[in-house]
């Protein structure tokens, strides 16, 4: 977690996945916001999603992240990079739909 990288739980349905990410959070002294992702969500959509866990300093848990269509997965992975490599570096800003967000770690 020092080092600005987050998780990817894999596993069979119901082994308590989920669960875990909101008990390691709550110990963490994170608040955990789980969303459910499908075909329907879109980029913009998840985006709006990752500028409110940003601001706030939740985290997110995002079940099925798998289902999402391909392009839609790769323009958040990109997202979730650029966060990654601001918390690396130290800054207290990332660029998300073409806005400067603040941090709140």
């Amino acid at each position: 977690m020092h080092i600005g990288l987050g998780g990817n739980l894999y596993g069979p349905a119901g082994t308590g996945k989920t669960e875990s990410v909101k008990a390691l959070g709550g110990l963490m002294g994170r608040q955990v916001l789980v969303f459910n992702c499908d075909e329907g969500i879109d980029v913009w959509s998840l985006s709006r999603i990752l500028i409110g866990l940003i601001k706030c300093g939740a985290w997110g848990c995002f079940d099925e992240f798998n289902r999402l269509e391909e392009v839609t997965l790769s323009a958040i992975s990109l997202q979730i990079q650029r966060l990654q490599h601001a918390l690396q570096s130290g800054s207290k800003t990332v660029t998300v739909l073409e806005k400067k967000v603040m941090i709140n770690i």
